[in-house]
């Protein structure tokens, strides 16, 4: 799949929905592969832009999700944490909606238990920071494409092995209800929240390339402590 942004073309890179087998509630289920989604790496408008993204060591990203069930559940992303950025404190990442609808769900690990899970439910427009410290899976719960993007730090890997060793996160959203993963030992009760717009973005947040400045908690997140308490609004 290719996909034109900004007048230049980029070939997605594809998660099949095989590969999402070992995160499944229902892997059994899946009987029939296809493209589960589609994700778009290091995009810019033009050089100049490139250079300052390079310069703050971010990357912009676009991943796309068709609507899809596997054994009831609706269809989503493998789910990953990120490395440690500052002694007890990983990389945040922000996503935005740029159509259809979005469940982040997050969870946050204390040595083997997890010790909070947020459903974060976003619409289109919604900016979602992911706080430090939360392994996300990001979840298309309606019948309409999610089209999304995202800003993060370029300078790790993402780390999938603690989902695919628990087989998914703490909780499966399936036939639109919340079922827990038997495999945790412990469960936190699932909590639900909306996104609060603390960077004040009215446009498509590729617009930030022009205050570059204000992602800067994404490769210092110790020095924007605030902002990561306020990101979120819990019901």
């Amino acid at each position: 799949m290719e996909l034109e942004i900004f007048g230049k073309k980029y070939k997605a890179s594809i998660r099949r929905a095989s590969d999402l087998k070992p995160v499944l509630a229902y892997p059994e289920k899946l009987t029939e592969d296809f493209d589960a989604y589609y994700m778009f790496r290091d995009i810019y408008r033009n050089e100049a832009e490139q250079k300052r993204i390079l310069d703050a060591r971010l990357r912009y990203d676009y991943t796309i999700i068709p609507p899809a069930e596997i054994g009831g559940e609706c269809i989503k992303t493998y789910g990953h944490y990120h490395p440690e950025v500052h002694p007890g404190m990983s990389y945040p990442e922000v996503y935005q909606v740029l159509e259809g609808e979005a469940i982040y769900l997050l969870q946050k690990v204390e040595g083997d238990r997890v010790v909070d899970c947020i459903a974060v439910e976003s619409k289109r427009g919604d900016v979602v920071i992911i706080p430090p410290n939360y392994g996300h899976v990001t979840i298309n719960p309606s019948n309409k494409t999610l089209k999304m993007s995202n800003w993060v730090c370029r300078e790790f890997s993402s780390i999938y092995e603690p989902y695919t060793r628990m087989r998914g996160a703490c909780y499966y959203y399936v036939n639109k209800q919340w079922i827990g993963n038997p495999r945790y030992p412990e469960l936190p009760d699932l909590k639900f929240a909306k996104p609060v717009n603390v960077l004040n973005i009215s446009g498509e947040m590729y617009d930030l390339v022009d205050d570059i400045g204000r992602l800067s908690f994404l490769t210092a997140p110790q020095k924007n402590e605030d902002l990561f308490k306020n990101c979120l609004k819990i019901k």
